[in-house]
């Protein structure tokens, strides 16, 4: 009849890195009316529902269509409840492009929620397209490029017979892939055979670092981050050895995975320079400690041995087996001082 609705199947994954919460959730449908007759209007309806499996939180939100004899504030409603497992902890109220009011249900008071004014406005992500000349053959673009000028032109048996020869396209293409045993292999994503979602291949869901990560940009599809220097690998105290070829070369790269490259730090050399002085002063100032602590344990064991002298000088040996025990705790003390000797050398 006179409106139509584009219902957007499937969830969203919100993930805070920093707290290692994932916020799965619905996303409301596209309602367009006034087709044939009356003013046309584009409204979101439908049911959202945002959960969390971690922390047990949840929120149900309902998008509400303009009634047929609604006045103008009718516009854009929605209402809500915040919940911790069955619990509701807090109701929404409002509409989703003005102010939005919550109410929590223990002290019963009410503020607002969301309020996109104009200074929040100014904070919208600024959209960044590639250029039509640098786009490959199957982006959306270009795929449709002929589709979408026939629209433009509001020639829409042109844009029909424009669709029909591109999807007539993929479809060959696909019986001549499976004639040939051949599989289709994504770039950018792949599928989990447990789920049967598909997931981006080049994801970077580390938390981020104020003090090491510099920017985060995209390149052929593939998230990357510019860091000042490698991150520092966490290892245990070894013992001295010669460093190997591979621990001596400096990696080159970013910290999202990229095509053909194996290392994800992206440092240069020059910037791991300071770490480094600074991890050689720590080194430095523990082996100082550890001399520190060996001299003293030197120092016991050689008060001790001479304590055993005199002993054994200034005493009579009750039996033989008295001097043999005490011969042998001078042998194993002569021998321990010589290992430490050998091993900090």
């Amino acid at each position: 009849g006179n409106s139509l609705s584009a219902i957007l199947e499937g969830e969203a994954r919100l993930t805070f890195l920093n707290r290692g919460e994932d916020y799965v959730m619905t996303m409301p449908y596209a309602h367009c009316k006034g087709i044939l007759y009356g003013t046309m209007t584009l409204e979101l309806g439908g049911t959202v529902n945002i959960t969390c499996q971690k922390t047990g939180y949840s929120a149900v939100l309902e998008f509400k269509l303009k009634p047929f004899l609604g006045s103008s504030d009718c516009v854009n409603q929605i209402s809500g409840k915040l919940k911790l497992g069955k619990e509701v902890l807090a109701t929404l109220e409002g509409h989703w492009d003005s102010e939005v009011f919550i109410n929590e249900k223990k002290t019963d008071n009410s503020e607002v929620f969301w309020n996109p004014t104009p200074d929040i406005k100014q904070w919208r992500l600024i959209r960044h397209t590639v250029k039509f000349e640098e786009q490959e053959d199957f982006e959306s673009e270009k795929l449709w490029q002929r589709v979408t000028r026939a629209i433009n032109a509001k020639d829409q048996t042109e844009a029909t017979q424009e669709k029909y020869v591109l999807e007539e396209a993929q479809r060959q293409a696909a019986r001549d892939r499976k004639t040939k045993n051949e599989e289709w292999t994504c770039k950018l994503f792949e599928l989990d055979p447990l789920t049967g979602e598909w997931h981006y291949k080049f994801a970077d869901t580390r938390p981020w670092d104020p003090l090491n990560d510099m920017i985060q940009f995209e390149k052929d599809g593939v998230i990357q981050t510019k860091v000042k220097h490698r991150t520092p690998m966490v290892s245990v105290p070894k013992m001295k050895h010669k460093p190997t070829r591979q621990q001596k070369k400096v990696a080159k790269g970013y910290s999202s995975p990229e095509p053909d490259i194996q290392d994800s730090s992206g440092s240069e050399a020059q910037s791991l320079k300071p770490s480094t002085r600074r991890k050689k002063g720590i080194e430095l100032g523990d082996i100082q400690n550890s001399i520190e602590s060996i001299k003293q344990t030197q120092e016991e064991i050689k008060r001790n041995i001479m304590a055993l002298r005199n002993h054994l000088v200034s005493s009579t040996p009750a039996t033989d087996f008295l001097q043999q025990k005490d011969y042998f705790i001078i042998f194993l003390l002569i021998l321990l001082q010589v290992i430490i000797n050998f091993m900090f050398k």
